[in-house]
């Protein structure tokens, strides 16, 4: 008879309490109200890798400098990325903390693939449009000729630019030289 010990027990225990939590964050309240799949799938993604992190860190003792430069390598990736989406960043965080829980010492193998396979399985199943889809609104990055962003004026350019009605147009980036702006356009997919 398979008996679990303490050690799985708890973990199991946690590992429910953490994705009931980001369940009820993330989807119940942030993804019903806003409907922004990027950012729903963004805040699940960081969660489940630091609790995974959080896990595999606690296995070994290491100094308290360590987890500031993790934060500190992540900032500075973040700051560099100013056109990445959320989704982009989740997947590299979830990347940054495989490498990084591959690469602790003192770590056996096997808890080292359990929580690879974890983050990679989870994003798997967050990031699959089936478990979370928006079938009727896209978001789609345009580039636009000038840096002219009148109020009133970005819209109607971008819809003549699709050919069809936009919903929102979000401005992501500036270029003087040469002029071009960079937007993020949201639409309704409408059945042909």
């Amino acid at each position: 008879m398979f008996m679990i010990t303490e050690d799985i027990w708890n973990f199991l225990s946690t590992f429910a309490l953490d994705l009931g939590s980001v369940a009820v964050l993330s989807y119940l309240l942030y993804y019903r109200r806003h409907r922004n799949r990027d950012m729903a799938i963004a805040i699940s993604s960081i969660n489940i890798t630091l609790f995974a992190l959080t896990g595999a860190l606690g296995a070994v003792n290491l100094p308290l400098g360590v987890g500031f430069a993790l934060f500190a390598v992540i900032s500075v990736i973040r700051l560099r990325s100013s056109t990445a989406g959320w989704i982009e960043m989740a997947y590299l965080l979830a990347g940054l903390g495989i490498g990084l829980i591959i690469g602790l010492l003192g770590v056996d193998l096997l808890t080292k693939a359990a929580y690879t396979a974890f983050l990679v399985g989870m994003l798997a199943i967050i990031d699959n449009k089936r478990f979370l889809s928006s079938p009727d609104t896209r978001t789609i990055q345009v580039s636009l000729e000038g840096t002219n962003i009148e109020d009133g004026t970005l819209k109607p350019r971008v819809e003549a630019l699709l050919g069809r009605e936009v919903q929102e147009v979000i401005v992501k980036t500036i270029v003087a030289v040469p002029p071009s702006t960079k937007v993020q356009v949201s639409y309704r997919e409408t059945d042909s």
